[in-house]
């Protein structure tokens, strides 16, 4: 390989591998989306429990969010309980592979418990 191309190979593969190791750091996207979609379905939240579910922090610093401390970053507990949330349980909880443990008691959630969540593992 001529000293030119061996250069270039160089370069395409510190930027590749500067790109893998951006998005495996900012974390699980599944999570952070599926995340949103539960606080998209949140109808009232007097407490603003949660005002920290924003793209102006990691997932893992939200409130009541808790995860693995292993990258890329896993959610495994969500804990929002007595905090006067109303609306639906969102069924994207289900794509919070890594959940162990949802506590949502003492709000005003409305409708059925999605069937997706007894998929998840404990």
């Amino acid at each position: 390989m001529k000293a030119g191309a061996v250069g270039q190979f160089l370069l395409l593969f510190m930027a590749c591998s500067m790109l893998h190791t951006g998005s495996s750091a900012s974390g699980n996207e599944t999570d952070r989306l599926s995340l949103l979609d539960f606080k998209k379905a949140i109808t009232l939240d007097p407490q603003q429990a949660l005002a920290s579910w924003n793209d102006s922090t990691h997932f893992c610093s939200w409130e009541g969010v808790l995860c693995t401390a292993n990258n890329p970053r896993r959610v495994t507990s969500i804990r929002l309980e007595r905090r006067g949330l109303a609306g639906q349980i969102s069924p994207s909880l289900a794509n919070l592979t890594f959940l162990r443990n949802l506590s949502l008691a003492t709000n005003q959630f409305t409708g059925e418990i999605p069937a997706s969540l007894g998929h998840l593992q404990v």
